[in-house]
């Protein structure tokens, strides 16, 4: 977890030096147009003169303040533009962060300060079950939820479900049953999916197994 409030322990940078991994003006003049000018140097993640929260294929999450941050893509992503991904998670939250404003080379959104999920830590299991199934409940698919750990941030008090960049709208999600088997519950999983139990009868489960 990044400790401390980013706007006092970090240094604020033109927005240009966090274009990556090639200046584009492009890029630069629709943050700008958004009123993006300055990000903060903050973060696990080295650019090599900026640390920004993460790094992936399409894009980098740089901190702006005021409990945002913007996910920037990347001047060499195989995607010619962030909108989709941007409305996905819009009809995601509150079981993704807050989409606030979102362009093709940018989206903002809500600032999580987490933690990346622990590997079969069943305490936050209920509530990420719960996260998961209002995702099939408006239709979305989250292709990497088969790894919960990579794309799930803990805090103390709820779960949040990131990163909708390979996210897609389905008829009949199966985010739950992807949960259930990466925590070794494949039965259960399968039950569900086969409409043989009941998702409160799982969470049901899952608050015995807590307690017991």
């Amino acid at each position: 977890m990044l400790k401390g409030i980013p706007e006092e322990n970090s240094n604020l940078v033109e927005i240009s030096k966090f274009i990556y991994p090639k200046y584009s003006k492009d890029v630069e003049e629709e943050l700008r147009s958004a009123g993006i000018y300055y990000a903060y140097s903050f973060g696990n993640v080295s650019l090599g003169r900026v640390n920004v929260i993460g790094k992936g294929k399409t894009g980098i999450v740089v901190y702006i303040g005021e409990g945002k941050v913007v996910k920037i893509r990347r001047t060499d992503s195989p995607k010619n533009s962030l909108e989709l991904e941007a409305k996905i998670q819009e009809i995601s939250y509150p079981s993704a962060p807050k989409v606030f404003d979102y362009g093709v080379n940018y989206i903002i959104m809500e600032y999580v300060n987490g933690s990346p999920l622990t590997r079969y830590d069943l305490r936050y299991l209920g509530d990420l079950l719960i996260r998961a199934k209002y995702l099939e409940d408006v239709h979305v698919q989250h292709e990497e939820i088969s790894r919960p750990w990579k794309n799930v941030l803990v805090t103390q008090a709820r779960t949040y479900i990131i990163d909708y960049d390979s996210a897609s709208i389905k008829e009949r999600p199966l985010n739950v049953t992807k949960i259930l088997s990466a925590f070794g519950f494949y039965q259960l999983g399968e039950k569900y999916k086969r409409n043989e139990i009941e998702f409160e009868e799982i969470i049901n489960f899952i608050k015995e197994l807590r307690s017991s």
